[in-house]
């Protein structure tokens, strides 16, 4: 009976001396689990430092888009004098295209002479004006390119798209011409 006694203390004394031996981590699982804390916060730094940096380009293009939008429906307008007929509007409007494409394309004269070269897609764009139906819409397109700065040689048909839209005879709520 003397025995039992004893083994329980000495598996009590036992039990609190491997208890009291357990410091924790070693320093170098301390260091380890360190590094790797500050490697995910790192991480984190620059991934909200990319969205911030892709956020701030999405608001820098849609701005600069609006301003696009801003200075196509500026020169969307009509001129003081129109002209009374479709064919002159349309012969107008070709022209001012014609030399805006001179100005646009001034530093790129490859381009220009294919332009230049290119006389169907003149023709086209003078048979497309005379099927619309719009002195109006010729005259704002005249208009248009005749202002427009050179910067604006690619958004060309978001140009004639924003007369048309404005005085075309095709524009919605309208009947075309029989």
């Amino acid at each position: 009976m003397t025995a039992t006694p004893y083994r329980r203390l000495l598996g009590i004394a036992l039990l609190f001396s491997l208890s009291s031996c357990d410091s924790g981590p070693s320093k170098e699982e301390q260091a380890k689990a360190a590094a790797e804390a500050a490697e995910a916060e790192a991480e984190k730094k620059r991934i909200e430092e990319r969205r911030l940096k892709r956020e701030a380009e999405e608001r820098a293009e849609a701005e600069a888009e609006q301003k696009k939008k801003d200075a196509i429906a500026a020169l969307a307008v009509l001129p003081e004098k129109l002209p009374k007929k479709l064919d002159k509007a349309c012969a107008a409007m070709v022209e001012a295209q014609n030399k805006f494409m001179e100005r646009a394309y001034a530093d790129e004269p490859e381009t220009l002479e294919k332009w230049k070269a290119n006389p169907s897609a003149q023709q086209m764009i003078a048979a497309t004006c005379k099927k619309s139906g719009s002195v109006q819409a010729a005259a704002c397109q005249a208009h248009a390119l005749e202002n427009a700065p050179p910067e604006f040689a690619k958004s060309f048909p978001e140009l004639l798209a924003a007369c048309n839209e404005k005085y075309g005879a095709n524009k919605a709520g309208s009947v075309p011409p029989s």
